[in-house]
């Protein structure tokens, strides 16, 4: 298999660190999306979308990362990390379109006025990114709440924790503080105790 991704994209992130997690054999390919590389012909015809990361295996191409998630752990359907009973599979699903929906998009917009505005030589938009840290700061409350007594989101490790843990990764160069969220920071803590979180950053 082979993943084309970046190094600072936090949706390649989680697959990385579930990669690691899984310890399946992916080589990574690094796509300079500078230099546009996600928009040649060849990347196009791989995701049509010109987003990372992109898994291929053996002619089989597949994007959104929540996706290539659960594939890869279909992979490996003794690790857990996607249930197999009804429910406990429709609860990492919840979290996993939640990401996709909610959290992504507004950590995102943080994001896009600190991590990337600086990559890209540009002026951070103040308006947007208060926008955006409003957004961050409502979702991290629906977090908190639904991590109060649990060690993970869905009582034990699955593909939902690094889903979404994978949005506050760049959490300092976002400005992001986790002191009023006490359960998100203790949640974030023991994912990024995991060597496989750990491999997953960026070289920084």
């Amino acid at each position: 298999m082979k993943l084309y991704e970046n190094p600072f994209s936090s949706a390649a992130m989680k697959v990385r660190a579930v990669i690691h997690e899984l310890g399946l054999p992916v080589t990574s390919v690094t796509v300079d999306m500078p230099k546009g590389e996600h928009k040649s012909p060849e990347f196009l015809a791989k995701n049509p979308n010109g987003k990372v990361p992109t898994l291929e295996d053996n002619g089989f191409c597949l994007y959104e990362s929540n996706a290539i998630l659960c594939y890869l752990a279909a992979h490996k359907p003794e690790s857990g990390l996607m249930p197999a009973d009804p429910k406990g599979m429709a609860l990492v699903q919840q979290w996993l379109q939640w990401q996709a929906t909610t959290f992504g998009p507004s950590t995102t917009e943080v994001m896009m006025e600190t991590v990337y505005a600086k990559m890209m030589g540009r002026t951070k938009d103040e308006a947007k990114y208060a926008a955006g840290m409003e957004k961050v700061r409502r979702d991290l409350a629906v977090l908190e709440k639904s991590l109060a007594g649990k060690e993970f989101l869905c009582g034990k490790l699955s593909l939902a924790d690094f889903s979404l843990v994978s949005c506050l990764q760049l959490r300092a160069l976002m400005g992001v503080d986790l002191e009023a969220f006490p359960h998100v920071k203790a949640w974030v803590a023991r994912m990024e105790a995991r060597e496989s979180v750990r491999k997953s950053l960026p070289p920084m």
